[in-house]
């Protein structure tokens, strides 16, 4: 080596692990003094090729090619210009190595020394990745600027739209010419909205039609007729079938038509021609790409005139409809109420519009609503229901059927919701549940009657007890006071005598120690009374619907007295309460009917099983905490549940007693319940041990 003595060590290894490839050659031997690491690797040179070949052969061995295809030769490399003319050259070549293709860039200078030139280096670069990414910059440039020019506008027009398009293709082939348009529904007819300025200045074609039948279109047909993108850079030459150029038509020379497809229909074609040095492959992709961008501003076109064109017919509708529409954003402000929720609200759609709809909502549903928000913003639809307020603060019972909104970015915008007003419905089941609570009072009344009559009978007998021993007492107060008027008994002896006499007849120590007992005795029947009809009171009474706060313990100890009567013939009843449990947000009558139907049920199972035998059932109920649930369990030891009934003991109408004696609502009502306050039901059964009914009330 001529330039690398043994002290520049340092140097040689800096070009040797350079980034970017040198070769340095020598002109006293016309041979390489050095060849870097990277340049080995980017002519894929041997440690065999840098022995034995010269710097000829190792450059005609690149087999590189100029940009219009043709060959390198080596003395066209400026490493080699750069040994004989003291000056800079470059050169931009590729080369192929296993099918993939490469351009390299390759700049020289002269060594000189003395004047003289003593050899040349060249620094070489792959440039391949840096000119793609230049030509994608500058066609993602023009894209982005074209595809913003069309964005900006609030309602551009479809012609407006395809003169931005056209502009923009022939900008980023860089043609002459271009049209762009859109095939006929029927595919029969070329629709073409737009022609380049230099297409209308060439053309000396008086008429211009703007619809072309497809079969009369020459070589750009081909691209529709044949479904393919169609790519000729030498139009003289092509032997596609041409139907010739009208009269003044301009001269063609090369021509690219896109079809761009929806599916697998055809629904635009973009045609550019005459560009300079012919169209590459990257120039369909490209226009592929930007059609693609375009056509999202199309169908936003498109969707924005249908929906012009029928805005008024689905508002009409909505308009009409017999439910409430409502429309509110992602902070639950409304956006939008039809007629018939105005109506439900009693208010303009002034007075709606643009508040949150917790306004209009009774305290109960607030948070119910905006829980329900939530969940729309998960993507959740079911309904739901809520209770409105209208103008006169009255109640408006409604079902919510709710739609989630999301952007194109799946983030969510708001909810649409159909509101049904079910007051009326209400009503009835309101009735309903009350007409069951006095039809289940009606099978309890004789118990009740018998519950009643134990401890009345208990206060009759007390009361005529302590009725005659007031009467003798009057008579005992009597006849002292005739005593004392009495002159045939003038000592105070005799007076006495006859005191004593009154006394031991009256058997004052005995009146002394019954009658309080007597007494008592009644209070307590009186209590026991006064306890049974405030208790079927407090469970027939109709429901406000009102939510309150209550012990459940304690209503259950209520319930398991109102309905005695049912089980204390053939079962006991064994409560084993928590006592730390909180207290528990419900409607109080719907907690007790729950309650009972499923307590009379257990009794009437017992009954079947044990009401021939001497023995009692069981009926066990237990309160407990489980995470935010208050729970429940009522447990029976009767006969248990077959599986062909399993599936059917909640639905409406559905006994397994006699005709007569059962109306199939009790456990139907019971899932209703529980439905109406988010809570949880199911049974364990099995047939001959008995069965168990779990219930869960949410703790709120």
């Amino acid at each position: 080596m001529h330039f690398f003595s043994k002290d520049s060590s340092f140097l040689f290894n800096s070009l040797e692990h350079s980034p970017v490839g040198i070769m340095v050659a020598s002109c006293k031997d016309k041979d390489f003094e050095f060849i870097n690491r990277k340049c080995r690797e980017m002519f894929n040179i041997t440690d065999y090729q840098m022995q034995k070949s010269s710097i000829k052969e190792i450059l005609f061995d690149l087999h590189g090619a100029h940009v219009n295809g043709e060959k390198v030769s080596p003395e066209e490399y400026p490493l080699l210009i750069s040994l004989y003319d003291k000056k800079e050259s470059y050169l931009n070549f590729s080369i192929e190595f296993n099918g993939i293709k490469n351009i390299i860039s390759m700049r020289a200078s002269s060594l000189v020394i003395d004047d003289g030139i003593t050899g040349a280096i060249a620094v070489v670069e792959d440039i391949t990745d840096s000119l793609k990414i230049q030509n994608n910059l500058e066609c993602a440039t023009l894209r982005l600027e074209n595809l913003w020019r069309l964005t900006k506008q609030d309602t551009p027009s479809i012609k407006e739209v395809c003169d931005v398009t056209l502009e923009a293709i022939v900008e980023i082939t860089k043609s002459k010419y271009g049209f762009y348009g859109f095939l006929s529904e029927d595919d029969e007819n070329m629709v073409i909205h737009s022609w380049t300025g230099e297409t209308m200045k060439g053309c000396t074609v008086m008429e211009k039609p703007f619809v072309y039948p497809i079969k009369e279109a020459g070589l750009w047909g081909e691209a529709i007729r044949q479904r393919r993108p169609l790519l000729v850079n030498d139009y003289s030459a092509c032997e596609l079938p041409k139907r010739g150029l009208p009269a003044g038509h301009v001269k063609l020379e090369s021509l690219m038509v896109i079809p761009h497809f929806i599916g697998q229909k055809i629904h635009s074609v973009a045609a550019v021609a005459n560009k300079d040095f012919g169209y590459e492959l990257e120039d369909m992709v490209r226009i592929k790409g930007f059609l693609n961008d375009v056509q999202t501003v199309i169908r936003r076109v498109e969707a924005e005139t249908l929906l012009k064109k029928s805005e008024e017919k689905y508002r009409n509708l909505v308009e009409l409809m017999n439910e409430g529409l409502l429309i509110v954003d992602q902070e639950r402000v409304v956006t939008f109420a039809n007629s018939k929720l105005c109506q439900m609200l009693g208010r303009d759609m002034s007075e709606i519009s643009g508040r949150k709809f917790e306004h209009f909502l009774h305290k109960e549903s607030i948070n119910i609503f905006i829980h329900q928000q939530e969940l729309r913003s998960k993507g959740a639809s079911s309904p739901y229901e809520m209770t409105l307020v209208n103008s006169s603060e009255e109640k408006v019972f409604a079902v919510s059927s709710p739609n989630p909104f999301f952007n194109d970015d799946g983030e969510f915008t708001g909810s649409y919701e159909v509101i049904t007003d079910i007051s009326n419905i209400k009503k009835v089941e309101l009735q309903l549940f009350h007409s069951q609570k006095m039809q289940t009072i009606g099978v309890l009344a004789a118990g009740i009657a018998h519950e009643i009559n134990t401890p009345l009978q208990y206060i009759i007998g007390n009361s005529s007890f302590i009725k005659d021993i007031t009467t003798k007492l009057i008579d005992f107060v009597q006849s002292i006071r005739r005593m004392h008027t009495d002159d045939s008994l003038s000592a105070p002896s005799d007076k006495l005598r006859a005191i004593d006499s009154m006394i031991d007849e009256l058997d004052v120590d005995f009146v002394a120690e019954e009658i309080p007992a007597a007494i008592n005795g009644a209070i307590e029947g009186l209590d026991r009374i006064s306890s049974i009809v405030l208790s079927v009171k407090k469970f027939a009474h109709p429901s406000t619907g009102e939510a309150r706060s209550i012990n459940v313990n304690k209503e259950i100890d209520n319930t398991i007295a109102i309905s005695k009567s049912e089980w204390k013939y053939h079962a006991e009843v064994v409560t084993k309460f928590d006592e730390n449990l909180p207290r528990l947000l419900c409607i109080p009558s719907d907690f007790n009917q729950l309650i009972l139907n499923v307590v009379v049920n257990a009794a009437h199972a017992l009954h079947e099983k044990f009401y021939e035998t001497d023995s009692k059932g069981l009926i066990t109920i237990t309160t407990f905490q489980e995470d935010h649930f208050i729970g429940i369990s009522i447990a029976d030891n009767g006969p248990g549940l077959s599986e062909n009934i399993k599936n059917n003991i909640f639905d409406p109408f559905f006994t397994t007693k006699e005709v007569g004696k059962g109306t199939g609502m009790g456990l139907a009502i019971v899932l209703k319940i529980i439905e109406k306050h988010k809570g949880k039901i199911w049974f364990e059964s099995e047939e001959g041990q008995g069965t168990t009914f779990y219930i869960l009330f949410p703790v709120l």
